[in-house]
Formats: structure tokens, C-alpha cells, sequence
């Protein structure tokens, strides 16, 4: 765990880390000869004719020594412990923000929320607590057995063996306490993300309350209370197999030294001696267990950090000829493009470009892998295979702040910043006028919402957006896309939310963005569509046809099978517009 640990620090902290380790190495050595040479002032002072001065001017320095270091090391180790907490915290932060956007999935954030709230903060406790009883457990015990070689070396070889069988019972009970601990771990992730649910559908279970909208959360509590005590069913006799160890080791050493005297090769004062020094060394082994139980559950967080930042970020690649493109009068160009999530082919040798200007469709059936061709676009992902360019450039070799320079989103599960709505929108562009402001909240259909509200556009809209429905929260977000105007704009089920007038009027938002860029949307509902410049058709992964609404509408395929599957009503309104 001590590896581990240092090999994910900064290298400040990991220099502080081995400084502290090695003063709390010092003072455990230390620890180890001031009970040594307790049993010599014992066994000398029991002696029928004792000079005891001589050790006890060892013991005195050497306790003093000991004092010294250890005072240093525990001071050392709070500030440590704190340095240590902050350096994670930067490092994972800094590393989330490098990973892709695909890769935060709601198990996932559950699992960060988790780790960075509860997780790192433990890790605090590693150098400033733990790791101190955990090197004296490791380091003290074999410090004194070679002491005892000035009393007698087999008790030095005794000690050291028995020091050997306990480290192996402990290591055994640690395994099987992580291995559980990875459950409990699992399972208080998902109960996370069962309430992190709850709470986000607060709106729909009040105005339509169903049995089931808490069952899901009731059973995953339940699953925790289960695994906390599965946890602890395992934890207890881990730690009761050890201390049963260590009152047989010390039976052990005991009868060793009895057979010994019997056979007249240890005296009685060496015997008493050794037994004071047995005596505490088992007391340090048993206070080591007892924060057994909690280097184990830091190891299972340390574990899962490192998964974290273990992740790859999506790679920078260099503008090479292999991956440059000439700009074009396309904006943006896919070609050949595969892509399998988890083993699972989801598109495959998918081409097609995106003027610089218009309004271009992406339509097909559920699960055809629209909401993944979008993201990838956005490079959440990166393909499998094949390439994607944005003005003649490899998505792959632009920096993030690049990238999302020239795209705008509005997606499906689009999340507000906990401020008001005047700067969630002019976070697309802070240095909009407030004439661009009120021109893209008009062009929303936000202006009636906001005039309802107490504070305007100064209202705080909450975690999330947790104060507005699902409807204003997207309206919000196509407001921040039109304040932005980028060269390309990507909407995925943008008018999902919204009744019929709202819906029209993010329709003209989009219509407007194509005016003078380029939009890629999606949706079901083929109205949203009807009037675009282009519209592409995916089924399983692959484009099956391409072309305008009157031409597709005018042909067999899917995109008239999608027509068809429409109302009555609004099949009539895509077959006979106007």
C-alpha cells in the first residue's frame, strides 16, 4: 500500500512521504532495542551478583533516542497526512478533467462522488495514523529479536519465526477482508446512484407516485446494510484467527524457554527477561491488528483511486500528415468510422461530412447508435477505426480547449452549473453583450419563464438545475448553444422535454444556428427533421440512406417505414407538408 501510495503522489509528497517513512522506521528500530534491552536490565538486575549499570546507560540512550524520533516522526506524519489528502484531491481532479466524457457513466460518477467525498479523506489517516503501528508491527518485533542475541540467540531465532507465521496469518485475513470489502464497495456505489436517481426524479414521483419508484432505492440500502455486515463477518474473525495466533506463538516461545531451563541451558533471569521483552512485543502485534481492519478498507480505496488515475486520457496526437486534413468546405468529416463499446459493435464504417453551413438530420430506430455517433463527434470517445475531422483537423490531435472551442452541445442529459441562469448561459461566451444575452434567451422561448421568476435571470437555478424542469433546463442549454454560435452544434432529442410551442421555437433556434453554421440534431419525432438540409438514416450502426425529407419520403426504406410508424396526424403532416 506504501508503493502504491507514493507511486500516485506528486513528487514533493512522495518525498515527504519517504522522509516521514523512514523517521518512522527509525523510531520502530529504536522501539525494538528499548525492549531489548529491558529484558538485559531485567535478566543482569535479577542476576545473584548483577551490574546492571552498563545497560541501563544503553537503555537510557537508547530510550531517549527513541523518544526523539518518535516525537519528530508523529509530527512529521500529521502534516504529511494533510499534504497528502490535498495532493490526491488535485491529482484526481486534474485527472478527471483529462478523461473522456464517455467515460463518466453513472456508476462511475457514483464511484468518484464516493472516493473523492469519503475515500481521499480516509487516506488522510494512512500517514498521519495508520502507518506508524503498521511499520512499528512490522519493524519492532525482529529490532528485538536481534537484542535478544545479548541475552540468548535462540530466543532471537524463536521470536523471528514467530514474528514470520504472524505476518502470513495477517496477510491471509487481509485478503479475504478485501475481497469483500470490493463487494461492500460495489454495492455502496450502486446505492449511490440509486439515490443520486431519486433524488433527480423528485418532480415526476410527487406528481405520480408508483410502488415501485422506491423499491430500487429501498433494495440497494438494503444490499449495503447486507454487505457492511458481510464485511464485518469477515473482518472479526480475521482479526480473532490472529490474536488466537498470537496467544499460541507466545505459549510457544513460553514452552520453548521452559524445555530450555529444564535442560539447564537458559538461566531463570534470562527466562524472566525474554518473557517482559515477549510480553510487549506481542501488545505492539495486537495493537496492529486491531487498525488492521482499517488499513484494509484504505486499501481498498487507495485501490479503486488508482483505477482512476490509472485511466488513460484520450491521447493528443501530433498534426502529422497521417492525420491532417485539408481544410475543406465541409466542416466536419467522418470517415469510416467504427466503434465498439465494451466488445459491442455499436456503429460500423460509418461516412459522411457536415457543411459549414445547415441543418443536417440523424435519424433511426432506438438503439441504432445515433446518441454514440453524436458523442463520438464530440470526441467522448474515440472511434475504434477510421477518423473524424473537424475543419480539416483530427479530432485526435486537438487539445480539449480547442475542440470545444468550435462545438456546441445541447444533450439529453445536458446538467446545469449550480449558479443562475444569466451565467449558465454566458458560460458559452463570457464576454457576450447583454444584447446577445437577451437574444439568445428571446430565441429559447425562455423570456416568459424568466419574467415568472422572482430574480429574472439572476434566479439560481440549483444543483443541476434541480429548480427547473426538464423542459427549462434544455431550453437553458439551447440558449448557451445559440449564445455561442459555434461552427458546429450538436443536439441530441433537444425538443424531448418541451410541449409543441416551446419545441417549435428551440425548431427555429436550431434552423437559426444552421444559418450561419453547421447542426447536426437528433431526433424522433421526424417533425423536429422534416424541414432539414440533409438527413441521414442509421439502422444497427450503419447508414442506410442519405438524402432530403421529400426524396426519403418519396422511397422505400426506413425512413418511411419511420413515417408510417408516426400518428395519424402527423404522418399526414411528413407526407403532405404545408
Amino acid at each position: 500500500m506504501l508503493r502504491t501510495l507514493a507511486r500516485i503522489l506528486p513528487a514533493p509528497d512522495r518525498r515527504r512521504l519517504g522522509a516521514l517513512t523512514a523517521w518512522l522506521t527509525a523510531a520502530a528500530v529504536l522501539h525494538g532495542i528499548v525492549l531489548g534491552l529491558v529484558g538485559v536490565v531485567v535478566a543482569a538486575c535479577l542476576e545473584s551478583d548483577p551490574e546492571p549499570m552498563s545497560a541501563m546507560i544503553a537503555l537510557t540512550g537508547a530510550a531517549v533516542a527513541f523518544v526523539t524520533v518518535q516525537w519528530v516522526a508523529q509530527t512529521v506524519a500529521f502534516r504529511v497526512g494533510s499534504t497528502t489528502a490535498r495532493a490526491l484531491h488535485e491529482r484526481l481532479g486534474d485527472h478527471l478533467a483529462d478523461l473522456p466524457l464517455g467515460w463518466f457513466t453513472p456508476a462511475r460518477q457514483a464511484d468518484i462522488i464516493d472516493t473523492g467525498t469519503t475515500g481521499v479523506p480516509q487516506l488522510m489517516s494512512y500517514p498521519a495514523i495508520l502507518l506508524r503501528p503498521a511499520i512499528t508491527a512490522l519493524v519492532t518485533p525482529p529490532a528485538a529479536a536481534l537484542t535478544l542475541a545479548l541475552l540468548d540467540w535462540r530466543f532471537t531465532l524463536a521470536v523471528l519465526a514467530a514474528t514470520a507465521i504472524a505476518w502470513a496469518v495477517s496477510r491471509y485475513s487481509g485478503r479475504l477482508a478485501r475481497a469483500v470489502d470490493a463487494r461492500r464497495h460495489r454495492t455502496t456505489a450502486e446505492a449511490t446512484d440509486r439515490v443520486l436517481e431519486y433524488a433527480d426524479r423528485q418532480p415526476l414521483i410527487r406528481t405520480d407516485q408508483r410502488p415501485d419508484d422506491t423499491e430500487a432505492l429501498d433494495r440497494a440500502l438494503q444490499e449495503v446494510r447486507a454487505a457492511s455486515l458481510r464485511s464485518a463477518g469477515t473482518v472479526i474473525p480475521g482479526l480473532v484467527l490472529f490474536g488466537v495466533t498470537l496467544n499460541a506463538l507466545f505459549a510457544a516461545l513460553i514452552a520453548a524457554g521452559a524445555a530450555w531451563m529444564a535442560g539447564a541451558t537458559l538461566t531463570a533471569p534470562v527466562f524472566v527477561g525474554v518473557l517482559v521483552v515477549i510480553a510487549r512485543l506481542t501488545s505492539v502485534a495486537s495493537a496492529g491488528a486491531d487498525l488492521a481492519a482499517g488499513l484494509r478498507l484504505q486499501d481498498g480505496v487507495l485501490t479503486r483511486l488508482v483505477q482512476t488515475l490509472d485511466t488513460p486520457p484520450l491521447p493528443v496526437l501530433d498534426a502529422s500528415p497521417a492525420h491532417a486534413v485539408p481544410p475543406g468546405a465541409d466542416i466536419a468529416r467522418a470517415e469510416h468510422v467504427s466503434f465498439r463499446y465494451d466488445d459491442r459493435p455499436v456503429l460500423e464504417n460509418v461516412s459522411f461530412v457536415l457543411p459549414r453551413r445547415g441543418l443536417t438530420a440523424l435519424v433511426g430506430p432506438s438503439g441504432a447508435g445515433k446518441t454514440t455517433l453524436l458523442r463520438l463527434l464530440a470526441r467522448f470517445w474515440d472511434p475504434t477505426s477510421g477518423h473524424i475531422t473537424l475543419d480539416g483537423a483530427d479530432l485526435r490531435t486537438l487539445r480539449p480547449e480547442d475542440l470545444y472551442a468550435g462545438i456546441g452541445t445541447v444533450l439529453q442529459d445536458d446538467h446545469l452549473l449550480d449558479t443562475t441562469i444569466r451565467e449558465n448561459i454566458r458560460t458559452a461566451r463570457p464576454d457576450a453583450s447583454d444584447t446577445d444575452l437577451v437574444a439568445a434567451v428571446r430565441a429559447a422561448g425562455l423570456e416568459r419563464m424568466i419574467a415568472d421568476l422572482p430574480g429574472g435571470m439572476d434566479s439560481p437555478v440549483g444543483p443541476g438545475g434541480s429548480r427547473l424542469s426538464g423542459g427549462e433546463r434544455q431550453r437553458v442549454c439551447v440558449a448557451r448553444a445559440l449564445l455561442k454560435a459555434a461552427p458546429l452544434t450538436l443536439m441530441d432529442e433537444a425538443t424531448a422535454a418541451l410541449d409543441p410551442e416551446n419545441a417549435r421555437l428551440v425548431g427555429e433556434a436550431a434552423h437559426r444556428l444552421a444559418a450561419a453554421g453547421s447542426v447536426l440534431v437528433i431526433a424522433h419525432n421526424l417533425e423536429t427533421v422534416r424541414r432539414a438540409d440533409h438527413i441521414l438514416v442509421l439502422d444497427h450502426g450503419h447508414i442506410v440512406q442519405r438524402g432530403t425529407h421529400q426524396e426519403l419520403a418519396a422511397e422505400d426504406g426506413l425512413y418511411q417505414q419511420l413515417i408510417l410508424s408516426q400518428d395519424n396526424h402527423e404522418r399526414d403532416a411528413l407526407l403532405h407538408p404545408g
